[in-house]
């Protein structure tokens, strides 16, 4: 008799598809969850641009997450996960379980399992990622890293596009069109479909090295053309953002870019994507500066209009509390004399100031809840001073910008240190892989791991930014070829 395929239950060979997958597909299946993200997140963005349907970005990460986890299970089932991938995979399984502590010990179990309205980064948020790391680290091959990639530039020029119809002065629908902490209006900051411009900037920054480097290395002219593109609409939309990352990352990745290629001996290939870069943050500077009169910006800080000078600033801190108090009610307002709240005022147009009042607070939970945290997405609540009503507490915030304390603020220490544990194991897997192999893919995607957490220092974790981390991450800590079956 012929040989069969392996059945479930009696079923037929093609409803097996699990039992009889092989590797290849097992990778490509991988490779279309990932990308599912990259397209359903921004489109689930775009009912909150026009409404408040808070819960809408959020239902994206979810689906494609229950996908990921599936397959994440299934890998592990069929034996297709490598072993090198058991230690990752028990670090991540420490984090949620310690997630769990924290989860338990936190002030609302429902927001800290599945996040507050808006945020959605409760416990779950915590599982979806580290199946996205595990999909990224079985994707077996170059070419499906490169596809990976190539879906990713494709969502940042999606986010650029979005970016620019909100920094023309045409009306179109754009949370940080005025900046209500700072009484600023018409300023019209773009936001993309990430939901704050710090998200967006992060987005842009992360595919900036590898937007670069392939630009320079690529033999395709039609993926040269399309990689310059990115290039220039990375570049000029994470500055217009006008906040530190857009500038400090969109420079920092370039520049890595730059001496990576010159140590390579680019020689002419290189030229333009100089050009490109230099004209792109040039462009983004003269506009940023020319933009208040270009949208007619005005303040109501004295209690009438009156139209401010053109000039560059950065406006972290009224984006911080007009992206938590008036885009998404989770934190209270800001006011200038915070003599009310026990932990002072502070200068929300000073960037020492804002980042200081931030982290100093933070601290402070901290100190207070060293093990458990104040609980997953709940860094608000240990803040409140005069009732539960988040909004009558004034200058309180729900997000600390410097990821690494935001964690131990939230889910403990304990957390911070498994995070830092697991990246660095990634971090030496890509630098081994990149010194046994020179090729620029591995190269950047290294080097775009590290960007991003240095600029975690300033920066804080987002459902429509974070998961690129995650999935580049994976990739990091796997970047060879898929181990031989014995």
């Amino acid at each position: 008799m012929p040989k069969t395929a392996k059945t479930i239950f009696g079923t037929t060979e093609k409803s097996n598809f699990i039992l009889n997958m092989t590797p290849e597909s097992y990778y490509d299946y991988n490779l279309k969850i990932l990308t599912g993200f990259l397209i359903l997140m921004p489109l689930f963005s775009i009912p909150l641009e026009f409404f408040k349907v808070y819960s809408v970005p959020g239902m994206a990460l979810s689906i494609i997450g229950v996908f990921a986890i599936v397959f994440v299970f299934i890998g592990f089932m069929k034996d297709e996960t490598p072993k090198k991938l058991y230690l990752p995979a028990y670090l991540l399984g420490a984090m949620l379980i310690w997630g769990l502590v924290s989860l338990y010990n936190s002030y609302f179990y429902s927001i800290s399992l599945f996040g507050s309205d808006g945020r959605s980064e409760g416990w779950l948020s915590l599982l979806f990622y580290g199946s996205f790391f595990l999909l990224g680290a079985q994707l077996g091959t170059d070419d499906n890293r490169l596809k990976l990639l190539h879906g990713m530039y494709y969502m940042g020029l999606a986010e650029c596009f979005w970016s620019l119809l909100q920094m023309l002065p045409i009306g179109f629908p754009d949370y940080y069109r005025n900046l209500e902490p700072l009484l600023l209006f018409d300023l019209c900051l773009p936001s993309g479909l990430a939901g704050s411009p710090v998200f967006l900037a992060l987005i842009l920054t992360l595919l900036m090295i590898p937007a670069f480097t392939e630009a320079v290395f690529t033999e395709d002219s039609k993926q040269k053309l399309i990689n310059l593109i990115c290039i220039f609409c990375f570049a000029m939309t994470a500055i217009r953002t006008q906040c530190l990352i857009g500038v400090i990352g969109t420079v920092l990745a370039i520049l890595i870019a730059l001496v990576y290629a010159l140590v390579k001996k680019a020689g002419k290939k290189l030229t333009p994507c100089i050009i490109t870069a230099v004209i792109a943050v040039l462009l983004a500077f003269v506009w940023s500066w020319f933009s208040p009169a270009l949208n007619q910006t005005y303040s109501r800080e004295t209690g009438e209009n009156v139209q401010i000078s053109n000039h560059f600033t950065f406006y972290d801190g009224g984006i911080i509390w007009e992206d938590s108090s008036y885009r998404l009610a989770v934190s209270g307002y800001y006011v200038r004399n915070g003599s009310a709240n026990p932990n002072g005022s502070f200068e929300i147009t000073s960037l020492s100031d804002s980042y200081g009042y931030l982290w100093k607070n933070t601290l402070a939970i901290i100190k207070k809840y060293p093990l458990a945290g104040s609980g997953p997405d709940s860094l608000v609540y240990p803040q409140l001073y005069q009732n539960r009503i988040i909004a009558s507490n004034p200058n309180v915030f729900d997000r600390c910008y410097n990821y690494y304390l935001h964690l131990a603020g939230t889910l403990g220490i304990p957390m911070l240190l498994l995070f830092l544990a697991l990246m660095i194991l990634t971090l030496i897997r890509g630098a081994k892989a990149c010194k046994q192999q020179d090729s620029w893919l591995y190269f950047s995607i290294f080097s775009s791991v590290i960007v991003y957490l240095l600029l975690m220092l300033i920066g804080i974790s987002g459902i429509t930014s974070a998961p690129l981390f995650w999935m580049l991450a994976g990739v990091c800590i796997s970047l060879s070829k898929p181990e031989n079956k014995s």
